[in-house]
């Protein structure tokens, strides 16, 4: 008989929770849309009630990243990365689209622009 005892560590990965209690068990995002492709970014928000697991996958969509690309950052299973994921973006940490969907409308320079190019028209005739 050994004196085998689990010490919360994870397969020697430093993780001490096992991740089936990060996602409360869940094995599948309760948002049928999301894919590995989908893309995320984080929301101004506290996340300082967060789980360090789930403050690190904020941290690094910073900037928009595909769930395929937060697990292979994290080195999470794909399956474990969508549900969590998918609990971020339920809670409000994370928001979902795609870059090309990122509104950047700054009015007045878009007035200029068109402005500009009114002048340069009206200068050919």
């Amino acid at each position: 008989m050994t004196d085998d005892v689990w010490d919360g560590d994870e397969a020697g990965t430093g993780r001490l929770v096992p991740l089936y209690i990060l996602v409360n068990g869940r094995t599948s995002p309760r948002a049928h849309d999301l894919d590995l492709a989908t893309q995320v970014f984080a929301l101004p928000v506290d996340t300082r009630r967060l789980e360090p697991e789930y403050v690190e996958i904020v941290k690094i969509c910073a900037n928009w990243l595909s769930i395929a690309e937060i697990g292979a950052y994290l080195h999470l299973p794909l399956t474990i990365t969508k549900v969590m994921v998918d609990v971020l973006l339920e809670q409000g940490y994370l928001g979902i689209g795609s870059p090309a969907q990122e509104e950047i409308a700054d009015l007045r320079l878009m007035e200029q622009i068109l402005a500009g190019l009114q002048q340069s028209l009206n200068a050919r005739d």
